[in-house]
């Protein structure tokens, strides 16, 4: 009988795990055992099904047999580290054939790790967490590299556009310093005056930038709250 209550993994985010096994009662405990602990799942019963199943759900995780019908699971793996989108989705094989050879060749076609039929739930559990766990460090580590990237890059371009601006600047204040300029002229280098040091404030913000929150802009598409973002640093 399942624990569910020792084998409950608290998730922020459910996971999606995609289970592939030719044996329907294989199916059928280890979806009972992940639902147990608060996973979502999907169910192939072969290879080939395996591919269909993970371009209609693209799973967080891959449970994947080795011997089955129409496509093993060694083949499955292959095909799927080769494509973009489910290249980063990791494997863990659950399988009852522990000859040395094929295990090398399941790691040796992109699986992270296996876990031993009949399962031992315990085992399954702590297995994915540690997978699941590895996947999100890895993805957090990317993603403050690329913003890390990102702001250096913005501090760059303010840098390059501060430097005329502040010669636009001294040439706009000389300008509106003198008292023969007609009223309508000086209102206008007076409004260039208020522009440029609006964008220089922008460049300022964007320059002091550490982190940010992004809002909707037209339909589909995000930009950065700057004065969140501003927020952020003070």
């Amino acid at each position: 009988m399942l624990d569910n209550e020792n084998c409950r993994i608290d998730t922020i985010q459910i996971d999606t795990i995609l289970i592939v096994d030719d044996n329907p009662v294989n199916n059928k405990l280890i979806k009972v055992i992940l639902e147990a602990a608060g996973y979502k799942t999907c169910c192939a019963k072969n290879g080939l099904e395996c591919l269909d199943k993970v371009n209609e759900y693209l799973p967080d995780l891959i449970l994947l047999d080795i011997d089955m019908p129409v496509m093993n699971g060694i083949d499955a793996c292959k095909y799927l580290k080769k494509q973009p989108e489910a290249e980063g989705i990791p494997v863990i094989f659950v399988t009852a054939n522990l000859d040395d050879n094929i295990l090398k060749e399941a790691f040796n076609s992109g699986g992270t790790d296996y876990v031993r039929k009949p399962v031992n739930q315990i085992e399954l559990l702590a297995r994915i967490k540690t997978t699941l766990d590895s996947r999100k460090f890895h993805r957090e580590r990317l993603e403050k590299e690329k913003l890390a990237g990102v702001i250096e890059m913005a501090g760059a371009i303010c840098h390059e556009i501060n430097q005329p601006l502040q010669s636009i600047y001294a040439y706009c204040e000389t300008v509106t310093l003198d008292g023969q300029m007609e009223k309508q002229v000086y209102d206008y280098f007076s409004n260039i005056y208020e522009q440029i040091k609006r964008i220089a404030e922008i460049t300022k913000k964007v320059s002091r930038i550490k982190k940010y929150e992004s809002r909707d802009y037209l339909p589909g598409r995000k930009i950065v709250d700057i004065e969140k973002a501003s927020e952020f640093i003070r």
